[in-house]
């Protein structure tokens, strides 16, 4: 039996508790918002005007404008992966907030930077979870290809043996660890080369082969 990428990616961002229910299972998180939207709500966040009201046209304009600074901004980082014209659910309650810090010395408001920083953090925090399932896949792809070139692995990435999951789930947990500011047991991953060659170790056509432990 063999056992997918796809499946030893998710069970490596398990083991680092990133996100414990795949992303095509959490539909409301790259639901997509449209920025007239985070716009309106950035100025009832303002006071500008009140939630049950409609704004100036002037007014909207102007928010709109701030949600493209905004976005432009955090696009510049290299946060974002989506593009202008929408946010994912996920991240309203931040870009409207972002947006209203934009906006705010045109409305005579204070606005506070330590608080766009935490913001902004929460934005880039979020985006690496929900690019978590491409992140890990690339971990086991790597470990895979590590494997390969060391002349360890017998295998394609297409069948990895079933037993190798848990090993290949935790080298690729080890690898995206810093991605999330996680810390992993480097005793972990010793294991998990010692389980590997312990596989490759098994007798095939009858002769053992020789395995060199690190």
């Amino acid at each position: 039996m063999t056992v997918p990428v796809s499946t030893i990616a998710q069970q490596a961002l398990r083991k680092i508790g990133v996100r414990v229910v795949p992303l095509d299972d959490s539909p409301t998180l790259v639901e997509m918002v449209p920025v007239a939207t985070i716009a309106t709500m950035a100025l009832v966040e303002l006071g500008v005007i009140a939630s049950d009201e409609t704004p100036l046209p002037s007014d909207q304009a102007l928010a709109l404008d701030k949600v493209a600074s905004v976005h432009a901004a955090l696009d510049a980082q290299g946060v974002v992966w989506w593009s202008g014209d929408a946010v994912p659910r996920a991240f309203v309650e931040e870009y409207a907030k972002l947006t209203a810090a934009q906006a705010s010395s045109s409305f005579g408001k204070a606005s506070s930077p330590e608080a766009v920083v935490m913001l902004e953090g929460r934005v880039r925090k979020g985006a690496m979870v929900l690019s978590a399932d491409d992140n890990a896949v690339q971990a086991v792809m790597a470990v895979h290809q590590d494997l390969v070139m060391r002349g360890i692995a017998r295998w394609t990435s297409a069948d990895i043996p079933d037993p190798l999951g848990e090993p290949y789930a935790m080298l690729a947990a080890d690898a995206l660890a810093p991605l999330f500011d996680v810390k992993t047991d480097p005793a972990d991953a010793r294991s998990a080369m010692v389980a590997i060659h312990r596989y490759v170790a098994l007798p095939t056509s009858g002769e053992r082969v020789r395995a060199e432990y690190f």
